[in-house]
């Protein structure tokens, strides 16, 4: 008999036969056909010849409904004419020197302006480099190795950070004081063993493994919106009480909103009221190019400072800072005014409310989660409030929901997470609750 997901998958094979020869094809040069872990599912993956506004036109000519925007990128949605303007301007005058451009300058301006943690910023090319930085940051200032993070959270792919991002539940230890787990192998021991692990959103068990290793902590690293576990909003008086603990015990708080920045005008720190020491970023602040920052307190950041000679911290890069990102990062945060922050909360919680209704009125096991512009789908009866929770998750009903949605049209991540752009409009909700509800039926639920 066959499954609702060999059906899914039968449909989508027949629809994407151009698609499918280009993944073999890849799988002449590239491991599996890969490059890009996050973008790649079974059987194979969509290769995509085309972007914009809201929709994607794949190889097979195949047109769909874009809910990721490139994991959470492209917030103005696909080739804003402002970002594509501004990148054709520059791309006149060349696309890197060996030397910083004026772009660079105000991009820093608009970071600094509307970020209250930012008194001084540097750029990177990833939000990954982000990370690095800052942890190296808070361990030169402090004179402290070691970290914190929170039970499933992915914070970039270096050795430091890349400590149970998704830990098998057999090895992850207690829930309120979870173990260290290596993400795969490679990753050194050393990395393991200078992390300790709290469970997100639960400000009891953390104080007190805090306040049990403060000598240790170089700093507290936390994504204000929880991407991993399905765009988890922190509950205020978590980060509240990061914020309190850390300034008693002399820690620095890093707050990683590679992701979360696009929740408000001023970030997740803005829309939380809770100013961290150091902040990292990402995705939107590049406008859809290559991109990370990082910055915070003056004091920290002065170890970066060249001008008295040679830094206490080192940080270079052929493409920090490159005029091509600038020029795009600086388009995209002129025209994102608080404005469309309110539009893109509004239109957020609208899709949240309809898919709750709809779970709801099919009695399906499901809920959604999320905050302002970001949400997922959760095939879990069970809150999720944390990775935990998240880990209840029924994987097989995701990847039907998945699968289906491209057959209906619709573009979200391969873990049912997606985002919505200032272009996506009321009606792409709605078709977009149409399209789970379509799926749900074919999977049983009516």
């Amino acid at each position: 008999m066959t499954t609702p997901l060999e059906k899914e998958i039968a449909t989508y094979t027949e629809a994407n036969p151009r698609s499918e020869e280009l993944h073999n094809q890849a799988k002449n040069h590239m491991p599996g056909g890969d490059t890009r872990n996050s973008i790649f599912w079974d059987p194979f993956p969509l290769y995509v010849t085309d972007g914009n506004g809201t929709t994607l036109t794949d190889a097979d000519g195949n047109k769909r409904t874009d809910f990721v925007n490139n994991m959470t990128t492209l917030i103005l949605g696909h080739r804003p004419p402002e970002v594509v303007a501004a990148v054709a301007e520059q791309l006149e005058h060349g696309l890197s020197f060996p030397a910083p451009s004026p772009s660079v300058v105000r991009w820093a301006e608009l970071m600094c302006e509307r970020v209250p943690s930012l008194d001084k910023v540097r750029f990177v090319n990833t939000g990954t480099e982000a990370t690095l930085n800052a942890i190296r940051a808070a361990r030169a200032f402090t004179g402290k190795q070691k970290l914190l993070k929170c039970e499933g959270a992915y914070h970039g792919n270096h050795d430091a950070i890349q400590i149970s991002v998704v830990p098998p539940i057999d090895q992850a230890g207690d829930a309120e004081s979870p173990n260290s787990v290596k993400a795969f192998p490679g990753i050194s021991d050393t990395a393991a063993n200078d992390i300790y692990i709290a469970p997100f959103n639960d400000i009891v068990a953390t104080e007190k493994i805090i306040r049990e290793h403060a000598k240790e902590l170089a700093a507290v690293i936390v994504e204000p919106v929880n991407g991993q576990c399905g765009m988890v909003p922190s509950k205020p008086e978590f980060l509240e009480g990061l914020r309190r603990i850390t300034d008693e015990l002399g820690i620095l708080l890093i707050f990683d909103e590679v992701i979360a920045f696009r929740i408000s005008y001023g970030g997740a720190q803005d829309y939380y009221g809770v100013t961290p020491d150091l902040t990292c970023f990402g995705k939107v602040v590049g406008g859809g190019m290559p991109v990370g920052a990082f910055g915070g307190r003056e004091d920290i950041m002065s170890m970066w400072d060249p001008q008295e000679g040679t830094p206490t911290v080192q940080h270079a890069g052929t493409f920090n800072g490159n005029p091509m990102t600038a020029a795009a990062g600086v388009a995209t945060l002129e025209n994102l005014t608080p404005e469309k922050f309110d539009y893109l909360e509004n239109l957020g919680e609208s899709l949240r409310s309809k898919l709750r209704q709809l779970f709801a009125e099919l009695e399906v096991p499901m809920g959604v989660t999320g905050v302002a512009s970001l949400f997922a789908l959760q095939f879990t009866s069970t809150e999720v409030v944390d990775y935990r929770t998240f880990a209840t998750n029924d994987k097989d009903m995701l990847k039907i929901m998945f699968i289906g949605l491209l057959n209906e049209g619709f573009v979200m991540s391969n873990r049912c997470a997606g985002n919505v752009s200032t272009v996506h409009t009321e009606q792409d909700v709605d078709a977009l609750v149409q399209a789970v509800r379509n799926v749900l039926t074919r999977a049983g639920y009516a």
